[in-house]
């Protein structure tokens, strides 16, 4: 995931939070709109629900004055009458044309056209009134249509009133509506923008953390590649390079191993033949001081030897980048040849080796097991105590040889048990024989069963030690080598 401008954690991390709060702005903006309108709406709906109130009682107060009026101007005729009739008609028609200007609905605004209508058939009466022509009943009827109308005028504003709110009611909920719709499409944009951008930084940070560990694990053949912002880049860039002066240091490190092994096996050679003449007495006879001084050198020039050669074995084993010649190999058998070679040191300290073997085979190197064996046996022999016994058991599932050594001896503590395939590290219990081991057996045989696409771990047991290597079994490696090829 790469960003298409270079930029800085800080950089992107305010970008993001700029990104992640925008949309949480708009949602804002937008309901503070949504709300100025619905108020503005609600405002002028309160306002000109008033005014229809207020002149659906005016109107019909109005008509009632000048209904009077008119009644006694058809009685007395007096001109100051019909004086206050014409003052009176023309309050009524300003009161109804400003009626009229309210937004109305039709039934309201019909009944004010009629309500003018049935006024102006009236005054026409009235202007032409005698009292020869005086006719009662037309008189009477333009009279009781206008108060039906004007009755009827309080309860059509009513029901404007009523319609209006019911029109209000709806547009918040429509308002409602679009917020939470607003709400449900904005908030997880800006969640999955928030994700968007913690993949950006905490991604390059693994990729960090990742390269670290290779690099403390001794992994120096894989660059160190970071991707993400710039500042992070630099620093997988300086940690690369750190790899490859790790690298070089642990090139130097192999080769002053592997010349200062070489170097002192010649003269460790020729020091363990003096002290086996001087033991055979071919010089001389020794008296019993001097024979207890030739045994303590020889068994310590045997501990010395036994040290250069594991560290040769060591040097070999991390050179060997893959397998050489593969074969199919007998694990029964190797692991039979491998108790054959510590019969000696077995029954100088009395243990007993129990094996429950399959007739399996493995796909690989003979000798890399053989390794694997015989340094898993040697560490179960070491920690072994005397007279006790070792259990050598081996089993198959799923494709897999599992091959477990189980001992009496002390057993591996907890917080040793991940360091314990390291090169040169010695757990805190101390082995029963003699002769001290160098921490590069166990190192040994997990790169060796590594090699062939094994592993060996460390099985918890209530005691003693229980090692256990798994190694694919030679039909299922095959069928990995044809589908590979």
């Amino acid at each position: 995931m790469r960003l298409p401008f270079d930029s800085s954690i800080r950089q992107l991390t305010l970008f993001g939070f700029l990104l992640v709060v925008l949309p949480l702005v708009i949602a804002l903006i937008s309901t503070f709109i949504q709300a100025q309108r619905l108020s503005r709406e609600m405002q002028a709906v309160m306002r000109h629900s008033a005014r229809a109130v207020e002149f659906g009682r005016i109107v019909p107060a109005q008509i009632l004055s000048m209904e009077r009026t008119a009644s006694q101007y058809r009685v007395l005729l007096d001109t100051s009458l019909l004086a206050r009739y014409r003052q009176q008609r023309q309050q009524l028609s300003d009161a109804i044309d400003q009626f009229s200007a309210l937004p109305l609905d039709e039934k309201l605004s019909w009944q004010l056209k009629q309500l003018r209508t049935s006024e102006s058939a009236l005054y026409e009466k009235i202007v032409t009134l005698d009292q020869e022509n005086d006719d009662a009943e037309r008189w009477s009827g333009e009279m009781d249509s206008l108060n039906r109308l004007a009755q009827s005028l309080p309860l059509s504003v009513s029901q404007l009133v009523s319609g209006s709110s019911e029109r209000i009611i709806k547009r918040v909920k429509s308002v409602q509506r679009l917020l939470l719709m607003e709400a449900a499409a904005l908030v997880p944009l800006a969640l999955i923008i928030a994700a968007y951008f913690s993949i950006l930084i905490s991604r390059p940070l693994k990729q960090l953390g990742r390269a670290i560990r290779r690099l403390g694990s001794g992994k120096f053949d894989q660059p160190v590649t970071v991707s993400g912002p710039q500042d992070i880049r630099d620093i997988g860039k300086r940690l690369d390079w750190l790899r490859q002066r790790l690298a070089e240091l642990d090139e130097q490190k192999l080769m002053f191993l592997h010349h200062v092994s070489h170097e002192l096996k010649t003269p460790l050679t020729a020091l363990r033949e003096g002290v086996g003449l001087l033991e055979d007495e071919v010089v001389g006879q020794l008296n019993p001081e001097q024979t207890e001084v030739a045994q303590i050198l020889n068994e310590n020039t045997t501990q010395l030897q036994e040290q250069v050669e594991a560290l040769l074995n060591f040097n070999i084993a991390l050179a060997q980048k893959a397998l050489g010649r593969r074969e199919q190999v007998a694990m029964d058998s190797i692991v039979r040849s491998v108790i054959n070679k510590h019969i000696l040191a077995l029954r100088s300290r009395s243990i007993r080796v129990i094996s429950r073997l399959l007739p399996l085979q493995i796909h690989g190197e003979k000798d890399l097991l053989s390794a694997i064996v015989d340094n898993l046996l040697s560490n179960a022999v070491k920690y072994s105590p005397d007279n006790g016994t070792i259990l050598i058991q081996m089993s198959e599932k799923n494709g897999q040889l599992a091959l477990t050594f189980r001992d009496e001896g002390p057993g591996i503590a907890q917080e040793d048990r991940e360091h314990v395939f390291k090169p040169f590290y010695q757990g805190r219990f101390l082995a029963s024989g003699h002769i001290k081991g160098t921490g590069l057996g166990l190192s040994i045989a997990h790169r060796y069963a590594e090699m062939h696409g094994g592993s060996i771990k460390v099985i918890n047991a209530e005691k003693g030690t229980v090692m256990q290597v798994n190694l694919p079994l030679a039909a299922d490696n095959i069928a990995r080598e044809v589908a590979r090829a």
